[in-house]
């Protein structure tokens, strides 16, 4: 293996200099968690790597009025434990628990997460459920991206060579809100997700309001199910509208068959993965 030179800048605006300036083969490396394991295996052999874990401004939870926003280098240790989170994004501090193990989630990082653009990442279903957007920054500017047009397949995003994803945000949930996430995986803990189905909404007494839907790892990307959130909303929540919904979600699901699970499996379980989840809403 050849030896890749490393820089480690202090500040944002430094490292944006540093990819204006050093052109192709620069990879940038946070949490390292995903990188080291494709160097090691020869599936991407950068020519410097950017770590940009010295920027302490991209490791910050912080609320601005009903926005919610997330630095690129939070870990999933700290969102699954942070109180802004349990309070304004549930479903993602859930979503963040599930991830490998606890050294892992001490140094993946979100940003991270995003950028690799696996579509059975566990924190990307419950960002789009939650409509959030991405922060693109380069020493030309910043560019806002809706999560949900930011991945264009496996591995492939809309970020260009010279910019780095500093931050996410979202509209924070409010105290009648409802949600989930939900997966299916070999195991609950330490194994990669079959399924995931995340769901935002607002409580309107037995109903849900405002409902958004989202299903990773049934498709190159993780997808909306916007027929199933419309059938959802405004109806009581209760066993025939949850039977139903599921059915709709498993229509909606655009599953693949690979290694992991086939085509009719992930969409029968996209809809029983909804299914549980509304019944737990309805749960007293």
């Amino acid at each position: 293996m050849r030896r890749i030179d490393t820089l480690s800048p202090g500040t944002l605006q430094e490292a944006l200099e540093i990819l204006a300036r050093e052109g192709e083969g620069v990879k940038v490396i946070a949490g390292g968690t995903d990188l080291v394991v494709q160097v090691l295996e020869r599936r991407k052999s950068p020519r410097l790597l950017l770590n940009l874990s010295r920027i302490g401004d991209l490791r910050e939870i912080g609320e601005d009025g009903e926005t919610v926003r997330i630095g690129a280098l939070v870990t999933h240790r700290q969102i699954e434990r942070s109180p802004i989170l349990k309070r304004r994004a549930p479903l993602l501090c859930e979503a963040a628990l599930l991830i490998g193990s606890p050294q892992l989630r001490n140094l993946a990082t979100i940003g991270g997460n995003i950028v690799n653009a696996s579509p059975v990442a566990d924190s990307t279903p419950p960002l789009m459920a939650l409509d959030a957007t991405v922060s693109l920054r380069s020493a030309r500017g910043e560019r806002k991206i809706p999560l949900r047009a930011f991945f264009l397949g496996p591995g492939k995003t809309v970020i260009r060579r010279d910019e780095l994803l500093a931050e996410v945000s979202f509209a924070g949930l409010g105290p009648d809100a409802a949600s989930f996430y939900e997966r299916l995986g070999q195991r609950r803990l330490l194994s990669i997700s079959k399924v995931g189905v995340a769901l935002a909404a607002r409580r309107d007494g037995a109903a849900l309001r405002g409902v958004s839907i989202s299903l990773g790892a049934v498709a190159s990307t993780v997808i909306m199910a916007p027929r199933t959130a419309a059938f959802i909303e405004g109806k009581p929540l209760g066993d025939e509208v949850a039977r139903e919904a599921a059915r709709i979600a498993e229509k909606e699901s655009r599953a693949i068959t690979d290694l992991r699970s086939t085509e009719s499996y992930r969409n029968r379980m996209a809809g029983a993965l909804l299914q549980k989840g509304l019944a737990r809403l309805a749960a007293p």
